[in-house]
């Protein structure tokens, strides 16, 4: 059963959207003009005072949840954002180099030979000639700034394209957490409940860390590997992994949470010398 405190954290876990994340990030960056090689700071930045500020409004913070976004918004968001920057600066070059007075003369002019071509030059004559041209200026600027409103168009476009990417990687990012969470919620009390188990067999602690350094470097994966090590207080622990009924990454998985588990019934055994005793022999 969940504890207050976890249920703190998982509420403070399914705050943290990465939609969110990325665009307060993203319009940070816009607002610094920070350069490209220097992106990976502003995310890393960003992340130290968000988890300062989650911090001082919850009891309790899962660190592991940051630490995802963060990676994944370097590994994902910032190329994407990198790609949309690019093309925004491309279409920013091009609006401030195009000026208005080469559209409205430019038009004038060109508006100006074809009309002298059509009537022979009589579109030369001043009575002709000035609301023609005052006509044809107006011309020029609307196509100077619906040209203008395009690109602004295409940026916009680009904008959402980009945020409609992040959500499919926030949802994706959800859904690991999700499941993280709840395998982190089933898997807690039997890890917690095996390591009991085995720590009833080592009232010292130094016998039991050295048999699990043992046990981490063997990793058995078979009934041959678990004969071989011959820790009869592991075989229960072990038994799934030597009928090789987990994956690596959960092998890996739950020799951590056996390595946590441990150190906290050791802990409160010896509140207070076993912590240091621990960090002395680690020397």
């Amino acid at each position: 059963m969940m504890d207050p405190f976890d249920s703190l954290l998982f509420m403070n876990t399914g705050q943290i959207q990465l939609k969110e994340v990325a665009r307060e990030i993203l319009d940070r960056a816009d607002r610094s003009l920070v350069s490209t090689e220097h992106l990976p700071q502003v995310v890393d930045d960003f992340f130290v005072e968000r988890l300062k500020q989650d911090e001082m409004k919850y009891a309790l913070i899962d660190a592991k949840p940051y630490d995802q976004l963060r990676t994944l918004v370097k590994d994902r968001v910032l190329p994407l954002y990198q790609e949309y920057r690019s093309l925004v600066d491309r279409m920013r070059q091009r609006q401030e180099g195009r000026k208005p007075g080469y559209y409205v003369l430019g038009t004038i002019a060109l508006l100006q030979v074809l009309e002298a071509l059509l009537t022979k030059g009589r579109s030369f004559a001043p009575q002709v000639l000035i609301p023609t041209a005052i006509v044809q200026g107006f011309i020029g600027f609307f196509l100077y700034a619906a040209t203008q409103y395009l690109e602004e168009r295409k940026i916009t476009r680009a904008r959402k394209q980009l945020e409609k990417s992040i959500e499919g990687l926030d949802h994706s990012l959800l859904t690991d957490i999700e499941y993280d969470n709840r395998r982190a919620l089933l898997e807690t009390e039997v890890l917690r409940a095996e390591a009991a188990e085995i720590l009833i067999s080592y009232p010292e602690a130094d016998s039991f860390w050295r048999d699990y350094l043992k046990v981490r470097e063997t990793d058995p994966v078979s009934p041959a590997d678990l004969t071989r090590l011959n820790l009869p207080a592991f075989d229960k622990f072990l038994s799934g992994h030597a009928q090789n009924r987990y994956p690596p990454a959960a092998r890996q998985h739950r020799f951590n949470r056996l390595f946590l588990e441990a150190h906290d019934i050791f802990i409160s055994r010896d509140r207070e010398r076993y912590v240091t005793n621990h960090l002395k022999k680690s020397k």
